[in-house]
């Protein structure tokens, strides 16, 4: 394996997808209201969003490989009921925790120069920076470990750092200015994004549960833990029917809720076995990346027909 195969897979470069999305809407948002779209500003706020949501997947690693989490769960595999999720790279030695550490500075001092530049044309870009790396860091790092006590505040977490901040950020550095507009906008998206990291914990719930690690499925338990995952799955569809009521988007992004059926389908099945979490899992992420693309697509459609 070579060493960028290697930093793939050590970064998670494959979930950019879910920071793309809300940045792409935010700005193409902001040009639909009537904003002149802004290249520079754009590529600037992407590459920084990007940057500084490789470096969360790594200090996420760095964090669970410290605290036992990822050692846990690759011991009870052969069990069946457990797939470890953590670095393959940190597991198999490909590269030292120092290595990771190392890049998940250099990931986020990139995010870091990126927010900069932008300050000097939007003052508050550098904030929504910060606030998305303190986020980033604490939703695993001690004191706060977000992730590991539970009460949903690791789930909050996420709905801020991965649809709130990316997608009302990116409107901003386009616009200039805050509106509900963006806030509304933002709820889907990062409701769908939670979706995606809250049915994650039902691969390795066991191994979160030995070490301590307090999931929505370890408090609440596989069962009642399904019916709230079906209750965030309605909060999504419901949030994009409120935003078209509210003209936020337009009337034909209906299309976009019912994205949510086919992940609500796959969730009666999953009923504990590994292999139904899996394919809850593929169906998830490929309602929140559908949900995404055809909100996109009706933005862009109602900017250049204004119908």
């Amino acid at each position: 394996m070579d060493q960028l195969e290697i930093l793939f897979q050590a970064t998670r470069a494959r979930t950019l997808p879910v920071m793309l999305a809300p940045v792409l809407i935010g700005s193409v948002l902001a040009w639909q209201q009537g904003t002149p779209f802004q290249w520079g500003l754009f590529v600037l706020a992407l590459l920084g969003a990007l940057a500084a949501h490789l470096g969360a997947n790594v200090v996420n690693d760095v964090f669970d490989f410290a605290e036992g989490t990822d050692q846990t769960a690759q011991k009870m595999v052969p069990e069946g009921t457990t797939l470890a999720t953590g670095s393959q790279a940190l597991m198999r030695g490909q590269l030292s925790l120092r290595a990771y550490r190392g890049l998940a500075i250099a990931l986020f001092a990139l995010a870091l120069l990126c927010g900069i530049v932008l300050a000097f044309f939007r003052p508050w870009a550098l904030a929504f920076g910060v606030a998305g790396f303190l986020l980033a860091f604490f939703y695993v790092a001690p004191p706060l470990r977000l992730a590991y006590v539970g009460r949903g505040l690791g789930e909050l977490d996420i709905l801020i750092s991965f649809g709130i901040l990316p997608l009302v950020g990116s409107y901003y550095v386009q616009a200039g200015t805050i509106t509900l507009v963006a806030l509304l906008a933002s709820l889907p998206v990062g409701l769908y994004t939670t979706a995606v990291l809250y049915f994650h914990h039902f691969l390795h719930w066991r191994a979160d549960q030995e070490v301590g690690k307090i999931t929505p499925v370890v408090a609440l338990g596989e069962r009642r833990a399904r019916i709230v995952g079906g209750i965030l799955l309605w909060c999504v569809a419901l949030t994009i029917l409120l935003d078209i009521l509210l003209k936020v988007f337009p009337w034909y992004t209906f299309i976009a809720a019912f994205t949510i059926i086919p992940v609500l389908l796959t969730l009666r099945q999953a009923t504990g076995d590994l292999k139904n979490y899996l394919k809850l899992m593929a169906s998830n992420r490929n309602g929140d990346l559908q949900a995404a693309f055809l909100i996109l697509l009706a933005i862009l459609v109602r900017g250049f027909t204004h119908f």
